[in-house]
């Protein structure tokens, strides 16, 4: 027949990648991701797929460079925005999220990751590491004034927005 659905996880950028009528995204679970292919193969049973050709020419109209610029853009934008835990959070979400075993083990893991972090910052020092040079250049020089998505909105393209501080 020729119908096709996406069964897929709410983790890593994954519900940017694809409309939401084309995917059915769960959560990270093993009961969440059952529900989620019974959904599918119910969908599948009453036919209310799309065909495959249809999904195709829906998808190869998405994926220009400036749509997936933007939709990495919204991604940044939303990881720069998360809170960084503290390690007694993160490891006590480890611990939680992951399962009693697996939990205990990566928290473990973690803790020797922060003691071999502590061990190459004693052995090379902050002070002595060099500062990278700021993305939009020494001194600011090339600063962008509006970011891709307010370009799009007004119409201008990115060569003409950038302006050169003096």
């Amino acid at each position: 027949e020729g119908a096709i659905s996406v069964v897929s996880t709410k983790v890593g950028g994954v519900p940017e990648v694809l409309p939401e009528d084309l995917i059915i995204l769960c959560e990270p679970t093993v009961k969440f991701l059952c529900e989620g292919l019974e959904s599918a193969i119910k969908r599948q049973q009453l036919g209310t797929l799309p065909s495959a050709e249809a999904i195709h020419n829906r998808v190869k109209s998405l994926y220009s460079w400036r749509n997936v610029a933007e939709r990495t853009e919204k991604v940044y934008d939303r990881v720069t925005k998360e809170m960084v835990l503290p390690i007694d959070k993160r490891l006590k979400r480890l611990m939680t999220h992951c399962g009693p075993v697996a939990g205990c083990i990566f928290a473990l893991i973690a803790v020797l990751d922060v003691l071999f972090l502590f061990f190459l910052r004693w052995l090379v020092p902050d002070d002595i590491i060099d500062i990278a040079v700021d993305a939009t250049g020494v001194k600011g020089v090339w600063k962008q004034q509006e970011s891709f998505s307010t370009i799009k909105k007004h119409g201008k393209t990115p060569r003409n927005n950038c302006k050169v501080q003096t």
